[in-house]
């Protein structure tokens, strides 16, 4: 079995990877809303390459690197045409990234808006892949979730933190970093998720 797929067969990963993209592109745009709303103006966004549609690409195209692109101020900050991945964490405790996909993004200059799930409901991806209902589960436990973006610093540090890189046997026993819950605010400030 491909390492790619982190000990998933082809057509598993398909299907993960189908959901967790049209998941990423629903918190994108709610969160074009959430920000709006708690003082980020947004000017423009895009999508950064790829279409975003969750559609499976053979192994040969680079699909690394961030999701959209998006240009806003904030308070004294602003950033054009920033390269933005996102990422949800289901479960709360900790969030685990691979070093080569950290390597993607600091290459491209890249910030990481991180959707977090902070409470005790069980939020992974669902059996049945049923994506509406899914997103209603999650709407219905907004008062836990948290979202933060790291910016390209951020994972410039968290690279040069080479002791704590190691294999992760949930993602095929590639290198990556787990960061615990509690060291969050090293790297990205939390915001409430309810509009």
């Amino acid at each position: 079995m491909s390492n790619r797929f982190d000990h998933r067969s082809k057509d598993t990963f398909k299907k993960d990877i189908k959901f967790g993209t049209l998941l990423e592109k629903y918190f994108f745009n709610k969160w074009l809303d959430v920000a709006w709303n708690q003082g980020f103006d947004i000017h423009s966004h895009s999508s950064n390459g790829i279409d975003n549609d969750g559609e499976y690409i053979e192994e040969g195209v680079n699909t690394a690197g961030a999701d959209y692109k998006v240009s806003m101020s904030y308070q004294n900050q602003h950033c054009d045409n920033l390269p933005v991945e996102v990422k949800w964490v289901p479960t709360s405790g900790k969030l685990t990234l691979k070093r080569n996909d950290l390597k993607a993004y600091s290459k491209e200059g890249a910030a990481v808006l991180f959707i977090l799930n902070m409470g005790s409901s069980k939020l992974k991806k669902p059996v049945d892949y049923d994506l509406q209902n899914h997103i209603k589960k999650i709407e219905s436990s907004e008062k836990d979730i948290r979202w933060g973006i790291m910016m390209p610093e951020k994972i410039d540090k968290i690279l040069s933190l080479h002791e704590r890189f190691e294999p992760i046997w949930y993602m095929g026993n590639k290198i990556g970093i787990i960061i615990k819950e509690q060291e969050y605010n090293k790297f990205f400030n939390l915001r409430n998720w309810c509009i």
